[in-house]
Order: structure tokens, then sequence, then C-alpha cells
């Protein structure tokens, strides 16, 4: 699967010894080695955490990190995933979903990728039944000088039934 993170999160970490510096970035590619493996699988779906930027499949919780850059741009950082977190999951799986990566020109002008023509990369989670894409990571790239970090969760829309 092609890599589509540039590992460059280091606000994320603080470094007191340089060999925790080399460890966490072994750590990182073992995790994006684990992630990439996934592309494809069905995989329960317990929902995703837009301001921690987190989301749950098959009991792990994933937590995707923003590239700051330089502070006027951002990129897709990093991935890290443990059973621990602070955000609220739903307790039992609300899909089943497969990851897949997209590359390309936004196609639509939702309040999420607002430039149609836009170019944006990243993974989505995509719902096994009826193609829903339930979240989307990456970058938005509109004219390669402001690089934009997303993470957006799309929830299901409420069918109502008229009886």
């Amino acid at each position: 699967m092609k890599s589509y993170f540039s590992n460059n999160t280091e606000e994320y970490m603080d470094f007191d010894d340089p060999s925790e510096r080399e460890s966490t970035f072994k750590y990182r590619a073992h995790v994006f080695k684990h992630f990439a493996s996934l592309r494809g699988a069905i995989m329960d779906y317990y929902g995703a955490d837009s301001a921690s930027n987190q989301f749950k499949v098959d009991g792990l919780v994933f937590r995707v990190l923003e590239d700051p850059d330089d502070g006027y741009r951002s990129h897709l950082g990093a991935i890290e995933y443990g059973d621990q977190s602070t955000s609220i999951f739903f307790r039992s799986p609300i899909a089943k979903v497969r990851i897949e990566i997209f590359e390309g020109l936004s196609n639509d002008n939702s309040e999420h990728w607002p430039r149609p023509g836009a170019s944006r990369e990243g993974y989505r989670l995509i719902d096994t039944e009826d193609d829903h894409v339930w979240l989307e990571f990456g970058t938005d790239n509109t004219d390669d000088y402001y690089p934009c970090f997303t993470f957006v969760h799309y929830p299901k829309e409420v069918m109502v039934v008229n009886k």
C-alpha cells in the first residue's frame, strides 16, 4: 500500500534520550506496516472521534497524527494505535468496513472538501454493504502551496419511516 504519511510529527514527541527517537520511528514504521496490511480486509467499525483524530476498528484505536509543516501548511503525518483511548466509541460495531486509498481530484462540494477540483490523497473506511464512506483522512492539496491535513467522519443520515 502506498504511504501518504509524511512521518514528520516531532511536535508529538518529547525526547530526553536520542534512542527514544529511533525507537519511536521504528514503532511508527511497524504500525504503518500493520495498517497497510489491513487494506481490503473486512473489519468491525466502532466510529471515529474527529476532535482527537481517532477511529476504532476490530478493537484497536488508531490515532492519526498531523504533520504541521511550517504552521501554514499541514499534511498527513503518522499513525499510532492501542487499545486505550479517552474517546467515546460505540460498544458494538456500527458497520463492516474496508480500508482503501484514494487520490485524485475532488468532485464534490461538501463542507469537508469545499474546493471541487482540489487534489487530495489519503485513506477511506468504506462500508462493505452499501459503499458509504464512513471516514476519510489525508491531505487536501488545492494548489500545491497550502496543503491541508484532513480527518473527516461521515455519519449515515437517519432514515425516517412513515407509518
